[in-house]
């Protein structure tokens, strides 16, 4: 149809019909097509390649022999942004832009939804009456809240903008973080295609000086859905967030990489030698992620590509705060809270019309929530936020990013080819999903444990300690071999040849496969450690296992720690080691070790005392290596403090000997006597030795 209308008509926000739907652009609308009715062209055009073509009539039932000439999408939007407009005072160098009016009312195409509600909400009983009664019921609830563009929420904006600045940064971390090539949410072909098709848009305005401009597009472009089919392609996908589809989640997930990579680099990294410090980058970077955040749901964006951001910003918090602090805490209920609104804790029906890597991204996303929600409960004792009761936990695919992200058809002989192993991929490098679907066996376990550990009414704890013992050792066997290997025997290997290979792959191990790899041993001594102090605790027990599980945990961090050169860019995770897994450990055994000193100390103890005062000798110095104001700093510098303490009191105490001691050894001891009165001499003496010469020997030693 060539029907056009003058620029005075070009719609700047939806109009809805008198039956209260959105109108359809005039080609879909034509065609009796569905639209997803974006301005200033809806996706299908744009799919097509007539983004030209795609106006709203005013009145479209109407007709008109007029020959009037439509504005490009382009010019439309231009137009929009300028009409109506008035100066505004630029909040950096004092330049002024122009900004839209703050009158004009932005609702999104498909309104807000209330998000998912379950067979029991009263929305669920409506529409079980209304199917009986053969009348039709809306798809979804939506509520009656709007956001207009304000000048503040313009500025918040602009301020995000502006970062991009110094884009040389962001570049060199952002390339950073494709070299993995892989990643435990979104998937790095999409980042690269977001990151690579938004700097232009961002760097043009600001060469232009029209941040304003881009601002208010990407409030309107948020304010719509993300087009999403069963047939659209990923990169179709990730285009419909970029370019000139720009939104604030894409500019808060481009942020938040920056800052987690940055987080993980050295302090003296030479990117750091000018600008702003590491810290004070981190600092930056999540407060202009909240920004993003913010400007996001108002929009009324609820979807993927929110919970990746509220995720990315929670690990920020997590790296610059501590796990321990109230930030973190609330952080993540937000984290929950989406994503249960979005209903990711329950498998969507095949019949969706949902792509696969939609539904592979979905499962990634819970899954890392949920594990992340047994973490943060156990680490601080406080109740799961997400149970398995009431979740489906579905294991991700054990597929790299670029082969989700593939063609269809090459998709498709992948998939076919794990279906033959079990769903494991038996060759090649590791892929971070695997680690994640090896983790995903342990995931109701981990719940039940913490049940037990916390759980105020636990009856026949004995019985239930078995059983999870007897689960760990069946989640342990159906994981794949490279989760089955010995730890410390691997760490071992890696000290003598950092580039040996993984067992029957060909390749060698990668320092993040060494950390995924450690973390589900650390995780599965750490339940063991968690079970036995509370069967200890509750039943008075002997704690001879507690004790060993203890030392086994605390053995295999240290061992660990000692790949530190090899683990560089995982400091972070080193350290998060120490407080979740160190702290609690060489507590229970200083403590054990304070309590049969000074209680019940026997002479045929079988307390292992040497060896565990030389794992917590050598714990001070990496616990003081520490910086105390940073993350987890503050726990493990509460943990050296206790257990210098302890260490004080156990090596500077005066030894007793008993009385019958000189009876039981005869005379024998004095024929090694040096005659020196106190350890002084005999380090004075020992100092003086020439150990090339036979003199130093005792002569009684020389006689035997």
């Amino acid at each position: 149809m060539s029907a056009t209308v003058p620029d005075s008509q070009v719609r700047t926000v939806h109009v809805k019909r008198r039956n209260g739907k959105l109108q359809s652009c005039e080609p879909c609308r034509v065609r009796k097509l569905s639209c997803d009715h974006r301005l200033p062209a809806c996706a299908r055009c744009v799919r097509r390649k007539h983004a030209e073509q795609c106006f709203y009539h005013p009145a479209p039932m109407t007709k008109t022999n007029d020959s009037r000439v439509l504005p490009s999408p382009a010019e439309s939007s231009t137009t929009s942004l300028s009409s109506g407009s008035r100066m505004v005072q630029g909040s950096a160098q004092g330049t002024l832009y122009d900004v839209p009016s703050a009158g004009i009312l932005m609702d999104s195409a498909a309104g807000r939804p209330v998000g998912y509600l379950g067979v029991i909400s009263s929305s669920a009983f409506v529409a079980e009456l209304n199917d009986n009664l053969g009348i039709d019921t809306p798809a979804t609830l939506n509520e009656s809240h709007t956001e207009r563009l304000s000048d503040d929420y313009v500025e918040k904006g602009v301020k995000v903008l502006k970062y991009f600045q110094d884009l040389d940064r962001i570049e060199h971390f952002v390339q950073k973080w494709l070299e993995k090539r892989d990643s435990f949410l979104m998937y790095s072909p999409v980042f690269r295609i977001w990151f690579e098709e938004s700097i232009p848009i961002i760097q043009d305005a600001l060469n232009a000086k029209t941040l304003v401009s881009l601002a208010a597009q990407l409030w309107g472009n948020t304010q719509h859905a993300v087009p999403c089919t069963r047939a659209i392609l990923v990169d179709e996908w990730a285009r419909a967030a970029t370019g000139s589809n720009l939104r604030w989640e894409t500019i808060g997930l481009i942020l938040t990489q920056v800052g987690v990579i940055a987080s993980m680099s050295p302090v003296w990294d030479p990117i750091f030698r000018s600008g702003q410090s590491r810290k004070e980058m981190v600092q930056t970077i999540h407060d202009l992620a909240g920004i993003c955040i913010d400007l996001s749901q108002r929009c009324g964006s609820r979807n993927e590509l929110l919970i990746c951001l509220l995720y990315e910003r929670l690990l920020l918090t997590s790296i610059m705060q501590g796990d321990t602090s109230s930030l973190v805490w609330m952080s993540f209920s937000e984290v929950a809270d989406t994503a249960v609104l979005l209903g990711l804790h329950l498998e969507l029906p095949d019949n969706a019309d949902v792509p696969f890597f939609l539904r592979e991204l979905r499962s990634r996303i819970f899954n890392v929530i949920f594990s992340m929600d047994k973490l943060l409960s156990t680490f601080l004792g406080r109740p799961p936020r997400i149970s398995y009761r009431y979740a489906v936990i579905r294991e991700p695919s054990d597929l790299t990013d670029v082969e989700v992200c593939s063609d269809p058809e090459i998709l498709q002989k992948r998939l076919a080819e794990l279906s033959l192993t079990g769903g494991w991929s038996t060759h090649g490098d590791v892929a971070r999903a695997t680690w994640r679907k090896a983790s995903t066996s342990r995931h109701t376990i981990r719940e039940e444990i913490l049940e037990i550990v916390i759980g105020p009414q636990i009856t026949d704890i004995e019985a239930r300690v078995d059983n999870l013992r007897a689960r760990e050792q069946e989640a342990l066997a159906s994981m794949p071999e490279i989760c089955r290997l010995d730890p410390e025997q691997l760490i071992a290997d890696i000290k003598r040849n950092p580039t040996v290979h993984i067992p029957s792959r060909g390749v060698p191990w990668k320092p993040v496969d060494v950390v995924c790899f450690c973390s589900i041993h650390l995780g599965i001594r750490h339940a063991a450690f968690l079970l036995e102090r509370a069967a200890h605790n509750k039943t008075k027990s002997d704690p001879s296992k507690l004790i060993a599980t203890a030392r086994s945990l605390l053995s295999l961090v240290l061992k660990a720690y000692a790949l530190s050169d090899f683990l560089a860019e995982f400091q972070v995770d080193l350290t998060d080691s120490l407080a979740f897994y160190v702290v609690p450990t060489a507590g229970v055994l200083a403590l054990e070790m304070l309590k049969r000193e000074q209680y019940y100390y026997q002479a045929n103890d079988d307390f292992p005392r040497s060896e565990v005062l030389q794992q917590l000798s050598v714990l001070v110095p990496i616990l003081e290596a520490v910086p105390s104001d940073e993350g987890n700093g503050p726990i493990c510098a509460m943990g050296l403090h206790a257990i210098k303490k302890v260490l004080d009191r156990l090596l500077s105490r005066p030894y007793q000997r008993t009385p019958n001691f000189d009876a039981q050894m005869g005379g024998g001891m004095n024929q090694f006597s040096t005659n020196m009165d106190n350890d002084a001499d005999f380090l004075q003496w020992l100092g003086n030795l020439d150990f090339d010469t036979s003199d130093w020997q005792l002569p009684s030693a020389v006689a035997l």
